[in-house]
C-alpha cells in the first residue's frame, strides 16, 4: 500500500480550518506522515500590527495542535506573505498532500472571481483535499466522478491512498445533448440514451481494462443520466458518502476555465469532502 509522507495543512484559524487540521492529524497518524501546519498572516498592515498578530497566530496555533496532534510529527509555520502566494510556494515536490477547510462564503465576489483554493488547486499539481464536515472516523465511502479521463483515474488512486480500506463507487454522468430537441416520444428518447450509454459502457470496459486502479475497492460502476453535480448530491443526499473524489482538468497553471466545471462547482459549494487530483 502506498504510504503519505509528507502532508501540509493551511489555516486561517477559523473554525472551518480547525476541522482541516483535525483531519490532517489523523491521516498523518495513520500513514506516519510528516505534518506541517501552516497559517499565513496577511502582510499588507503596519510591522508592529504584524509581530502583534504573528504573536498570538503562533500561541493559538501551538495550543490548538498540541490537542490534536498527540503522536504525530508536526512542525508549525506561521508568517506574513500573501496566503495563496505562500501556501502555493510551500507546496514542494516533497508534499503528498495540502488539506484546507472551506473558504468564507463571498456570494458576490464568488461570482466574479476564483476562491483562493481555486487559485491554488489551479497553480500546483499536490492533490488537495477540502475539509468540511467533523472528523470523527476515517473515510469508509468514496464517491468517485469518472469521465474515463486520466484525470479521474488519478483521483481514484489518490483516494485509495488516502482511505485505503475505503470502498469506491465510481458514477459516470451520461450527458445526453440536445435529447429535447431530438426526441419527440419516450421511445425515440430511450433510444437516443440507448445509444449515448452503449459508447458510454464500451468507454468504461477500456478504462477498466487499461488503467491501473484500486478494483479491489471499487464497486459497479455506476453510469446515470444527468449533469454531475446534482447526480452527486443526489448520491449525497441518499447515501453515506464521506468524501467526492475528482480530477483537475487542464495543465498545471491552465485559464482558470479549463480546471473542469464538476471540480470548480465542488470547490465553491462541496457537498461533503472533496479530494481533488491530477494524472
Amino acid at each position: 500500500m502506498t504510504k503519505l509522507t509528507s502532508i501540509l495543512v493551511a489555516t486561517d484559524l477559523s473554525i472551518r480550518s480547525d476541522r482541516a487540521v483535525r483531519r490532517a492529524a489523523q491521516i498523518a497518524r495513520e500513514h506516519g506522515a510528516a505534518l506541517t501546519v501552516l497559517t499565513v498572516l496577511d502582510d499588507a498592515m503596519p510591522l508592529e500590527i504584524i509581530d502583534t498578530l504573528h504573536a498570538k497566530a503562533r500561541a493559538t496555533l501551538d495550543r490548538f495542535v498540541d490537542t490534536v496532534c498527540d503522536g504525530v510529527n508536526v512542525t508549525i509555520k506561521a508568517e506574513p506573505g500573501d496566503p495563496c502566494a505562500n501556501i502555493i510556494r510551500a507546496c514542494t515536490d516533497d508534499v503528498d498532500l495540502l488539506i484546507m477547510g472551506t473558504h468564507r462564503q463571498r456570494p458576490f465576489l464568488d461570482a466574479v472571481r476564483e476562491t483562493t483554493m481555486q487559485r491554488i488547486v489551479r497553480r500546483i499539481s499536490t492533490p488537495v483535499l477540502l475539509v468540511t464536515d467533523r472528523v470523527d472516523h476515517a473515510y469508509s465511502t468514496v464517491l468517485s466522478a469518472c469521465d474515463f479521463s486520466p484525470a479521474s483515474s488519478g483521483a481514484i488512486r489518490m483516494a485509495h491512498t488516502l482511505a485505503p480500506t475505503a470502498t469506491i463507487n465510481p458514477v459516470h454522468a451520461l450527458h445526453i445533448p440536445y435529447s429535447g430537441m431530438l426526441s419527440q416520444t419516450k421511445a425515440a428518447a430511450d433510444a437516443i440514451e440507448a445509444s449515448f450509454r452503449q459508447e458510454a459502457e464500451s468507454a468504461a470496459k477500456a478504462w477498466m481494462r487499461t488503467e491501473e486502479l484500486p478494483k479491489e475497492r471499487m464497486e459497479q460502476l455506476e453510469i446515470l443520466a444527468g449533469v454531475p453535480y446534482p447526480i452527486l448530491r443526489r448520491k449525497v443526499d441518499t447515501g453515506n458518502v464521506d468524501l467526492i473524489a475528482v480530477g483537475a482538468h487542464g495543465r498545471v497553471g491552465a485559464a482558470r476555465s479549463i480546471l473542469g466545471s464538476l471540480a470548480t462547482d465542488l470547490m465553491r459549494e462541496p457537498l461533503c469532502d472533496v479530494l481533488i487530483a491530477r494524472p
